[in-house]
C-alpha cells in the first residue's frame, strides 16, 4: 500500500508544477494581449495611434488611411461603412476602432470582434477620443499630452471681432456649387477661432454642410478660404480656383480680393499636423487682411 503522505505530496508537487506552467503560459498571453491587435477604420484614429506610440499594435487599417507612411504596410480592411469581413476575421483583432457615425456598420463590426465607436466631429470629440485611445492601448500619458496640446489651441471661443471667413473645400475645376463649407460645430470650423477669425456661417449645422451660391451672397463673408487636400497643388491651379470665385461680383471678399487657397493633407489630418494647419490658416487670414483692393 502506498504511503498516504507520499501520495499527498506527489499531488501537491504536480499541482504546483501545473500552476507554474499555466502561469508562464498566461504570462505570455497577457503580454500578447497587452500589445493588442488593433484594426482602425478611421484615418485620424490611425494617425493618432502612431502619434501616441501605439502604432505597433495596429494590424489593419481602412482603405483610406494613408498617414503616416508606416500605415501603408498594414492590411487594408475596407471601411467603417463597408468592412471587409473576411480580412478582418483573418487578422483576429482584439480591438476594432470606427467612427460613431450613423453610417458606420456597427452590427457588422460588433460581430467581428470587440468594437469601439469614437466621435470625431468637433474639437471636443477629437480631444476626448484621443484620451480614450490612450486608455485602450496603454498609452495614457502620451495621449493625454497630445490632447492637452490640442485643447490649448482648439478649445477657444469665437472671437468677438475679426473677419467673417467662409471656409470651404476646394471645388472641382469649373464647379462651385453646391458650396461645401466647414461648419462651426466641426473641428475644421473651430480652427478659425485660434486663427483669429469668425465663421461666416454662424450657426450649428447637421447633415451635409452644403449651401447654395445665393446663400453665400446673403452671408457676404469678409474672406473666402478654400482648403484642398493635395500636397502638390500647383500655383496655376490656385489661380484658377481664385478666378472661379472672382466671378461672383456681389461678394465683398471678391471686391476686396480676399480669397485664398491652402492645400495639404495636414489640413484634413489629426493631432499635431492639425495644429500646424491652424498656424497656416492664421497666417493666410493675416495675409488676406493686408491685401489691397
Amino acid at each position: 500500500m502506498k504511503n498516504p503522505l507520499i501520495t499527498v505530496l506527489t499531488v501537491a508537487v504536480l499541482a504546483v508544477g501545473a500552476s507554474i506552467g499555466l502561469s508562464l503560459l498566461w504570462r505570455t498571453d497577457d503580454t500578447e494581449a497587452s500589445r493588442g491587435r488593433v484594426v482602425s477604420l478611421m484615418p485620424p484614429v490611425t494617425e493618432t495611434l502612431y502619434e501616441i506610440g501605439a502604432g505597433d499594435q495596429l494590424v489593419g487599417r481602412s482603405d483610406w488611411c494613408n498617414y503616416p507612411p508606416e500605415a501603408d504596410g498594414l492590411t487594408q480592411c475596407g471601411s467603417a461603412l463597408t468592412p471587409n469581413h473576411e480580412v478582418i476575421v483573418r487578422l483576429n483583432p482584439t480591438l476594432i476602432l470606427a467612427n460613431n457615425s450613423n453610417a458606420t456598420a456597427r452590427d457588422d463590426l460588433r460581430g467581428l470582434g470587440h468594437a469601439e465607436f469614437l466621435p470625431w466631429l468637433s474639437a471636443e470629440d477629437m480631444i476626448a477620443s484621443t484620451r480614450r485611445l490612450g486608455q485602450l492601448t496603454g498609452h495614457v500619458e502620451e495621449a493625454n499630452e497630445l490632447a492637452d496640446e490640442m485643447s490649448v489651441v482648439l478649445l477657444q471661443p469665437q472671437p468677438a471681432t475679426g473677419p467673417r471667413v467662409l471656409l470651404v473645400m476646394l471645388p472641382e475645376p469649373g464647379k462651385l456649387e453646391p458650396v461645401s463649407f466647414m461648419r462651426r460645430n466641426s473641428v475644421h470650423g473651430q480652427m478659425l477661432y485660434p486663427a483669429g477669425a469668425r465663421n461666416a456661417v454662424d450657426e450649428d449645422v447637421s447633415g451635409v454642410p452644403e449651401i447654395s451660391m445665393e446663400r453665400v451672397i446673403e452671408l457676404d463673408p469678409d474672406m473666402i478660404i478654400m482648403l484642398g487636400i493635395r500636397d502638390d497643388l500647383q500655383e496655376s491651379e490656385r489661380r484658377q480656383m481664385i478666378e472661379q470665385w472672382s466671378r461672383i461680383n456681389p461678394l465683398t471678399a471678391v471686391k476686396e480680393k480676399r480669397i485664398g487657397v491652402l492645400s495639404g493633407r495636414h489640413f484634413y489630418g489629426a493631432g499635431r499636423r492639425l495644429l500646424r494647419a491652424v498656424k497656416e490658416l492664421g497666417a493666410e487670414i493675416e495675409r488676406l487682411g493686408h491685401e489691397q483692393p
